[in-house]
């Protein structure tokens, strides 16, 4: 908690960041950063703010705020001021300055966008990044024969991926046959398939676009073509032509375990009309 501008709606809400370091005067974080306004300039950076200039405690029915402990990650509540900070000489500042909405700590009735989580049978799953250790851009398609069968993407918004690749893929990479897993910071993550609720329909969308997209995702598939879940605002289900309500009602008409048959006439009111619920074109 920070002087009188505590009592404000001065905050927004950094989503994802990774504490460095703190002192009595300074908080230095890592996150994603942002700098001309292409995809591939959105990559992971740190910045020092004023201690005075985040908001550390608990507020009734937010997300709770990061831990103030090096290597904590989570939520940062930053001010007005903090959020002008930039990193590497000006060059970046914080992705989604543009679009932070300063609400905290006393105006949290200003709605939050919800999310929904949405099952996908993909047709393709694109990933762009760069490797940890270089700044050379790959493109892997991992329903291709670069990547293995098996993939396990755990972004948390702040943190490397891995992506496992085949003999060929590594090579592909300059890295050798034997580089099998590699550490790869995203800048896109582009999938596109067919809701599993509607598989007549096709959409795509990047899940690292904040617009379409929570800024935490997890991606895991045992096998090319597996179905995915994503979370997705209402503008990312709208992007694969079903609605958040009608996702709704799918997942409230499936049996968490099997069931009997339901009577006569139940599945078609519930079943067959989900599917035809799509958003405008």
């Amino acid at each position: 908690m920070v002087g009188s501008i505590a009592e404000e709606c001065n905050f927004a809400i950094v989503q994802q960041v990774t504490i460095e370091s703190v002192d009595a005067r300074t908080v230095t974080f890592t996150t994603r950063g942002t700098g001309d306004g292409s995809v591939d300039q959105n990559l992971r950076k740190t910045f020092t703010v004023p201690r005075s200039e985040v908001y550390t405690l608990t507020i009734d029915g937010a997300p709770p705020p990061v831990a103030m402990m090096p290597g904590a990650t989570g939520n940062l509540y930053l001010s007005r001021t903090g959020w002008q900070v930039t990193a590497d000489d000006g060059q970046y500042r914080i992705f989604g300055a543009a679009q932070a909405i300063f609400k905290w700590p006393r105006c949290g009735a200003v709605a939050t966008p919800p999310l929904t989580r949405l099952t996908v049978i993909p047709t393709s799953i694109i990933v762009r990044g760069h490797l940890h250790d270089d700044t050379k851009f790959y493109d892997i398609e991992l329903q291709g024969p670069d990547a293995a069968e098996a993939q396990d993407l755990a972004w948390n918004g702040v943190s490397y991926i891995e992506v496992h690749l085949t003999a060929r893929g590594a090579r592909r990479m300059g890295l050798g046959a034997h580089a099998r897993t590699v550490r790869l910071w995203p800048t896109r993550i582009r999938i596109k398939g067919s809701p599993a609720i509607d598989q007549a329909v096709l959409g795509e969308v990047d899940v690292l676009d904040s617009e379409l997209a929570a800024s935490t995702q997890h991606i895991a598939f045992t096998r090319r073509g597996g179905a995915v879940t994503l979370s997705l605002t209402q503008d990312g289900v709208n992007a694969f032509h079903v609605t958040p309500q009608a996702v709704a009602e799918a997942t409230c008409s499936e049996p968490a375990t099997k069931a009997p048959a339901a009577p006569e006439g139940h599945g078609k009111r519930h079943g067959t009309s989900v599917t035809r619920r799509r958003s405008p074109e």
